[in-house]
């Protein structure tokens, strides 16, 4: 095929007058700009012409889905479930209609109220143990308890394993002296305050008596010691406390019926009473 050989620009004559100089450039475009009529006769134009663009064409997105296999159309048959999947979906059906969230929340929320309740307890029972004691135990005197039993126990929980004397102190006039004998295995001596807190505990020791000085906790003048005034004094404190008010309790093993007289005079040997040198 022969292919035309382009054609010339026009040669530009020399203005002389320029105001043909519009028409001149015009013409000077107009021979510039491709003929069609040349790509009509080029060899890949026909090869082009032959080619045609289907009616159309499938445009697939990000997000759509891929093709099913013929497999999995909605034709095939579905298998039937097997018997132990009937069985496990009847055992879990019941589990699959909870909330487990609001499970959850429940259980956090019960334990929170637990939690606050057992601490705020104390504070808010109508009478304490100092209240139920108050009634029964008269001011700095040892009070021995009977053999303790569900009618008898002036306290809920009381071990019946044991004997118990206990002393209501109050230090308002003067001070207190506790001395108990310890030698004993299994023997305690526990002061308390009236919130119930133990403020002195002291369990089995070598020494004959363990004695203890309760003073006032608001610091007043109460006298001078025997030391102060050059007088030697018999006894020495094991420990003293400031407090003003509280239970002094005092318990002995119960070591069977051969021990029980034993164990009472041990009891009543016990001393809660204002002190000598006040």
């Amino acid at each position: 095929m022969k292919i035309p050989t382009p054609r010339k620009l026009p040669d530009i004559p020399k203005l002389q007058d320029f105001s043909k100089l519009p028409a001149a450039m015009k013409e000077l475009k107009r021979s510039q700009q491709p003929r069609l009529d040349r790509f009509s006769q080029l060899p890949w134009l026909e090869t082009l012409r032959k080619f045609r663009m289907p009616a159309s064409i499938p445009i697939f997105t990000r997000h759509a889905s891929p093709p099913r296999p013929p497999e999995l159309t909605d034709q095939s048959p579905a298998r039937p479930p097997t018997t132990a999947q009937v069985i496990w979906r009847a055992l879990t059906k019941p589990f699959r209609m909870i909330n487990w969230r609001i499970v959850a929340a429940a259980l956090c929320g019960v334990g929170i109220l637990h939690i606050v309740a057992t601490l705020a307890a104390p504070h808010l029972a109508i009478a304490t143990a100092f209240n139920r004691l108050e009634r029964i135990l008269p001011a700095n005197r040892i009070v021995v308890l009977p053999e303790l039993s569900s009618e008898t126990q002036p306290l809920p929980f009381m071990s019946p394993a044991l004997r118990y004397a206990m002393c209501r102190f109050d230090t308002t006039k003067s001070t207190i002296e506790v001395a108990v004998e310890l030698s004993i295995a299994g023997s305690s001596l526990t002061i308390y305050s009236t919130e119930g807190e133990a403020i002195y505990t002291a369990a089995e020791s070598e020494v004959a008596q363990h004695r203890v000085l309760i003073i006032p906790d608001d610091g007043r003048f109460l006298g001078l010691t025997p030391e102060a005034l050059g007088k030697q004094s018999a006894t020495v404190s094991s420990a003293t406390l400031h407090a003003q008010r509280g239970i002094v309790v005092y318990a002995v093993p119960r070591r069977g019926a051969a021990y029980n007289a034993a164990t009472q005079q041990q009891l009543d040997a016990a001393v809660c009473q204002p002190s000598q040198s006040s």
